[in-house]
C-alpha cells in the first residue's frame, strides 16, 4: 500500500501547527477540549449529524470517508445491516461513543484520530475505490506513539501517524509537562523522569482530565515524553500501532 513516510518530528510539527491555528493557548496551558470543534475547524470535514451504529459490536469507533460512497450501519434491534450513503469528508462516530456516560477521553481521541487521517492521508486514500473508508477501532487509538516506527504494514503505519499527531495535538508537550509538575508538585529543579508508583498512578487520571483525554492515552504520553518511567505496559513497543 502507498503511504507517506512521515517521521515523528514531522507529525508533531503538523499537529502543533494545527493547534496553533485552532487554539494556540493549549500549546502551553492545560485546557479541556471538545474534539468536535476540531472537525468544524478543519476545512473539508463534516460530522455525520445522525448518529449510527457502525458495527454491531463496537469493533469500529469512527470512520472517515475519503470519497463519496456508503457504509453498512447496524440499527439497534435490527438483525441485518443497512446501506448508509456518505459524502466525501464525512466523519462518522459510533453513537455509543456519544452517550452521556461514554468516555470523553476515548471520544476525543477517536474524533481527532479521524480528523488527522483527513489532514495527513488525502493522497493515500483517494487512490482507493469510491466506497473506501478509513476507520478507527479501539486498537488503533489505544496504543502509544513511541519515538520511532516499528515494522508495520502500510495501513498500520497510517494508524501510527494518526495516533502520533492526535497525541501531540490533544496532549501538547509543554502543557503536559506543566500539568505534570503542578499536579505532582514537582519542583522545576527536579530532574525527570520520575519513577512510576501507585500513588503517582492515581494522579494520571487527574492530569488526563485537564486535557479531556483518557487515562490510557495520558499514561502513554507521560512515558513517551520522558516524564514517567517504569509504567506497567509502557516498557516496550509491543502495543505500538
Amino acid at each position: 500500500m502507498f503511504y507517506l513516510d512521515y517521521d515523528l518530528p514531522q507529525l508533531i510539527r503538523i499537529a502543533e501547527d494545527k493547534l496553533r491555528s485552532f487554539d494556540e493557548e493549549r500549546l502551553k496551558t492545560p485546557k479541556p477540549l471538545d474534539a468536535f470543534d476540531f472537525i468544524e475547524f478543519e476545512s473539508g470535514l463534516n460530522l455525520q449529524t445522525d448518529p449510527q451504529r457502525l458495527t454491531p459490536n463496537l469493533s469500529i469507533w469512527g470512520l472517515t470517508a475519503f470519497n463519496d460512497g456508503h457504509w453498512w450501519i447496524w440499527p439497534e434491534g435490527e438483525d441485518m445491516p443497512q446501506k448508509h450513503p456518505v459524502k466525501k469528508g464525512t466523519v462518522l462516530i459510533d453513537e455509543r461513543l456519544l452517550l452521556s456516560d461514554a468516555s470523553i477521553g476515548w471520544r476525543n481521541f477517536t474524533v481527532l484520530h479521524e480528523g488527522f487521517h483527513w489532514v495527513l492521508h488525502p493522497r493515500v486514500f483517494k487512490r482507493q475505490e469510491v466506497v473506501y473508508q478509513r476507520h478507527t477501532s479501539r486498537d488503533s487509538v489505544s496504543a502509544r506513539i513511541g519515538n520511532k516506527k516499528p515494522m508495520l504494514s502500510g495501513i498500520q503505519i497510517t494508524e501510527w501517524q494518526a495516533n502520533a499527531a492526535t497525541a501531540a495535538f490533544l496532549m501538547p508537550r509543554e502543557a503536559v509537562t506543566f500539568a505534570f509538575r503542578e499536579v505532582l508538585q514537582v519542583p522545576s529543579t527536579k530532574t525527570l523522569p520520575m519513577q512510576w508508583t501507585l500513588p503517582i498512578d492515581v494522579k494520571i487520571s487527574e492530569i488526563a482530565d485537564m486535557f479531556s483525554a483518557s487515562y490510557s492515552a495520558m499514561k502513554y504520553r507521560l512515558s513517551d515524553l520522558g516524564l514517567l518511567t517504569g509504567i506497567p505496559c509502557c516498557s516496550d513497543f509491543t502495543e505500538f500501532i
